[in-house]
């Protein structure tokens, strides 16, 4: 009963806390992963799916289940997201109590007290403001996923290794089986669901060692399964050629880019802006301003790396007497270590990437306030009972400091101008927020707001193709093709291998009636980049409006064998089938 009662508790107090957030719009990657991905749209192609990213097919799968049944409705996207995250939270539940059987930790006298510590852990994870970007950004479900089948495959195998460690007389073949091998599934799933699952057969091994046999008398052929499955990662990108490796020599090669070196010097700095957000989650943002650091003898830097050798040397300290705590402090290290080591990331700060290590700190927490609360108690005596109050009242106060501030943030999400005037205000001196709330405002037919902010973004950073390919069309809208055609010209000179330019450019050359310089750059478009769908559709409205029907459907079905789901297209290619002479005298394109 009391197990059930906090499954409930955790539910009760998730659903509670993100109850404002089912109608939050898409954001961000969203619009990438999600609005315009025409893999996902179609649940039975599953070859399509895997393409998009092997490494994170379970997660593009999920995507395209929700796109089944929901559309582009944001109601079912959050519901699954909101129940991954729920059963994350039981699952760190779970795995505390879990932790408390295993033979370091049952005989401790925190272990008389599982079921709060146990408690307090789960609700902790399920309301914890860092988590909003990870549940209410949708796309980010991928970090959440993967720490879902994460935790299940750790929290199986403590299961199994508990019933394995009973009596003998118990059959050789029964309960405890059925766990390892639901460990394994889980440990499989995560490695497709993101990349950071890699972690997890030394997750395993470390757990092992802290909790349940020491190293010299370790299972090695139990543990077999879980070490191989650490190269489905590598060995998954290298037979699929998956774009990420291209992806992190981009982001060392490119304009602005960032080598191994300072990328690990500046997560030293990071690492403490995450511990710093575990406790105080205040001024949460999408998108930081972060400086990259290129000397380790910078004062951050250097003031970082000490605190965190520091942190190192105290979990250390912990190990044989304090040892939930110090299993606590590595697991958020090893965690984080995907994204906090030397592969560099376009980014080097998200909070979407505290997912899982936040697990540790809710760990921690409880654990530690246990402690603390008891070093005030007199020696050799019996815990009191008011000390054991004191740890729940303070507790419940964090809970419901971390309820409110999250409920608060969820009101951020409710959609993108909200969402980004939020991020100008915290990261002023930054581009892309500009970019994406000038983005929103043209959405919204405000113009005048919109053209101000890419002209702030070009003042930043005059590097950037988006806020010239963007002026480009609020000048077009406004009849002012000339000023139009120069900034998509600026844009071009910056990257000439983004299609969507030369589609906006063809477009309003089109509106000049210049009609080679339009062909030329809707063929260019899809040169660029053969899968862009605008540019085949205003290819095939050119070719309509010029008599050439059966090129103008050709390019249309092109386009809806990309994207199947264009219903007006479909009535276009429907009614040039239909036509006989005169091609129609109006057509509209895609701008």
């Amino acid at each position: 009963m009391n197990k059930l009662l906090s499954i409930l508790a955790i539910i009760g107090l998730g659903v509670l806390t993100y109850s404002n957030s089912f109608f939050c719009s898409f954001h961000f990657d969203d619009d990438a992963y999600i609005v315009n991905d025409f893999a996902i749209k179609n649940l039975h192609n599953l070859a399509d799916i895997w393409n998009v990213c092997p490494c994170r097919f379970i997660t593009f799968l999920s995507l395209a289940v929700n796109y089944h049944f929901h559309q582009l409705n944001v109601f079912g996207y959050h519901v699954f997201n909101l129940a991954i995250h729920l059963g994350s939270a039981i699952l760190v539940w779970w795995l505390v109590l879990l932790t408390f059987s295993t033979p370091a930790m049952k005989e401790e006298k925190i272990a008389a007290h599982a079921n709060i510590i146990a408690l307090f852990a789960g609700l902790i994870f399920v309301s914890h403001p860092l988590q909003t970007e990870a549940v209410t950004y949708i796309w980010q479900r991928a970090a959440s996923m993967v720490a879902f089948f994460y935790l299940a495959s750790l929290s199986f195998y403590v299961k199994s290794r508990l019933l394995d460690s009973r009596p003998q007389a118990e059959p050789a073949i029964g309960p405890g089986i059925f766990y390892y091998l639901l460990s394994l599934a889980a440990a499989v799933a995560a490695m497709f669901t993101k990349e950071n699952a890699i972690t997890l057969p030394l997750m395993i091994l470390f757990y092992e060692i802290t909790f349940i046999k020491p190293k010299k008398n370790l299972d090695w052929l139990q543990l077999f399964p879980f070490l191989l499955a650490f190269f489905i990662i590598p060995k998954t990108m290298m037979l699929t050629m998956s774009a990420r490796f291209q992806e992190i020599r981009t982001i060392v090669e490119g304009p602005g880019g960032i080598s191994p070196l300072d990328y690990l010097l500046t997560q030293f700095r990071v690492m403490m802006t995450y511990i710093r957000l575990l406790f105080l989650p205040f001024n949460l943002n999408l998108d930081y301003d972060y400086p990259i650091f290129k000397s380790f003898f910078e004062t951050p830097v250097l003031i970082s790396f000490l605190s965190l050798a520091a942190i190192f040397y105290f979990a250390k300290r912990m190990f044989s007497k304090y040892r939930l705590i110090s299993f606590s402090i590595f697991w958020f290290f090893l965690t984080l270590l995907p994204e906090s080591s030397i592969l560099p990331q376009a980014d080097v700060i998200f909070e979407h990437r505290l997912y899982l290590p936040l697990a540790g700190y809710c760990i921690f927490l409880p654990s530690g306030i246990y402690y603390l609360c008891i070093a005030a108690s007199p020696r050799g005596e019996a815990i009191p009972k008011r000390i054991i109050s004191l740890m729940v009242v303070i507790l419940s106060l964090i809970l419901a400091l971390n309820t409110f501030l999250t409920y608060q943030r969820n009101k951020i999400w409710k959609n993108e101008i909200v969402l980004w005037q939020d991020v100008v205000q915290k990261s002023p001196h930054k581009a892309r927020p500009y970019i994406n709330r000038g983005w929103a405002y043209y959405n919204q037919g405000n113009f005048i707001q919109a053209m101000s902010d890419y002209t702030k973004a070009i003042e930043i950073n005059p590097d950037l193709i988006y806020p010239y390919d963007d002026r480009g069309l609020i000048y077009a809208r406004q009849g002012e093709l000339t000023r139009a055609i120069s900034e998509y010209n600026k844009a071009i000179a910056i990257n000439p291998y983004y299609a969507k330019v030369y589609d906006d450019r063809g477009v309003t050359y089109l509106k000049q009636d210049h009609y080679l310089q339009a062909l030329a750059d809707f063929n260019k478009a899809i040169k660029v980049n053969p899968e862009y769908v605008d540019a085949y559709n205003d290819r095939g409205g050119f070719y309509a409006q010029q008599g050439k029907l059966s090129q103008a459907m050709i390019d249309y079905k092109k386009s809806i064998k990309i994207d199947p789901d264009q219903v007006d297209i479909r009535f276009k290619l429907f009614d040039l089938s239909g036509q006989k002479s005169a091609a129609p005298s109006n057509w509209h394109f895609s701008k």
